[in-house]
């Protein structure tokens, strides 16, 4: 669900402050200075502080609150990214948000107010049950041929998932807003998406929840990691191993930005730790713990089908890098921030 942003929703803002600490939480005027809309005095104990409400918030959010002026005390929201608590906490800005976070640390007057809380990491667990793997194949095309009239033939083609399971995955993502159609039912009725931007936010969502723990480190030797996964790729292509490059590395094909990046990120076609590692013996490659080269089976079937060759590499589709990117701090999060800025460009 998005927020209003147009109003600040003082009570949600007090609630979530007030769960961080055992101290007297309430409202107050903020006595002086320029004010901005979405900013709410409050008072914690006996110290005040100016909040700000900034409902879901990224990295690009938190730089913009940071630039503007008046700038506020504390941060408070929806969900607060990793990146985003990271530069907030780093430029001196506390934060807050409703899955229990939140980084405070004020001293006024000899007043001491300091709160640590990890709250959830990443995306919680609220997409709901029926984000199947079909759906999120089916987002996954949506959003990488986001210039097409959206129809069951369509979808099944990119996917390659049946009529009834394309069917039902496009009835969830109509019933949730993502796509709007004048003929609502029948072979020929094509959709359209409402609102891009909110789709990969929710898909990359529960992309991350829904990921498959099964994975497995590899020890690489490469002072040229792209050349070299070119290399392992041609002995995958050799016996009929299909594989993906997802993460930076996939990212940095898509949309250049100058970053160096030396951790590999592979989809491959694996169901077990046994058959990824089969697959790393046959690329002359060594599980071994903390190394610089990742294993993964694919996700869903689409992001195997859409996975397409780019700069000598088949490079996973961009929705999907983007979910695998943005949950991981600063700089996992700008490098998505870019991508997400390109592809939509191209939309």
């Amino acid at each position: 669900m998005y927020e209003n942003d147009t109003q600040a929703p003082t009570r949600r803002l007090l609630a979530a402050l007030q769960v961080t600490t055992s101290a007297a939480v309430s409202g107050c005027s903020i006595k002086q200075g320029l004010t901005h809309p979405l900013d709410v005095g409050v008072k914690i104990a006996s110290i005040e502080f100016r909040a700000r409400w900034v409902g879901r918030c990224g990295l690009k959010k938190v730089r913009e609150v940071l630039a503007a002026q008046p700038r506020p005390d504390i941060i408070i929201g929806t969900e607060i990214s990793r990146g985003a608590r990271e530069e907030a906490w780093n430029a001196g800005l506390g934060w807050v948000d409703e899955t229990g976070g939140a980084e405070l640390h004020f001293v006024r007057d000899g007043a001491v107010i300091e709160v640590s809380r990890p709250g959830v990491d990443g995306p919680r667990s609220r997409p709901a049950p029926r984000w199947t793997e079909a759906v999120l194949g089916a987002a996954e095309a949506l959003l990488t041929y986001a210039d097409e009239a959206v129809t069951v033939a369509s979808v099944r083609e990119h996917t390659g998932y049946s009529t009834e399971a394309t069917t039902r995955a496009l009835r969830f993502l109509e019933d949730s807003g993502h796509l709007e159609s004048r003929v609502r039912r029948g072979p020929q009725s094509a959709r359209r998406l409402v609102n891009v931007e909110r789709l990969v936010v929710e898909y990359a969502d529960a992309a991350a929840n829904k990921r498959k723990p099964l994975s497995l480190t590899c020890g690489v030797s490469w002072n040229q990691p792209f050349g070299a996964l070119r290399t392992i790729g041609e002995r995958w292509d050799e016996n009929g191993i299909e594989w993906a490059v997802s993460g930076a590395m996939a990212a940095q094909v898509l949309a250049p930005l100058a970053t160096v990046v030396s951790f590999g990120e592979v989809y491959v076609d694996a169901v077990s730790i046994t058959e990824l590692e089969q697959v790393a013996s046959v690329a002359d490659i060594r599980p071994i713990e903390g190394g610089r080269l990742l294993l993964r089976p694919f996700p869903t079937m689409a992001t195997n089908k859409l996975s397409s060759q780019q700069g000598g590499l088949c490079i996973a589709p961009w929705p999907r890098v983007y979910a695998d990117i943005v949950h991981v701090g600063v700089r996992g999060e700008e490098i998505a921030e870019h991508l997400k800025e390109v592809e939509l460009s191209h939309a």
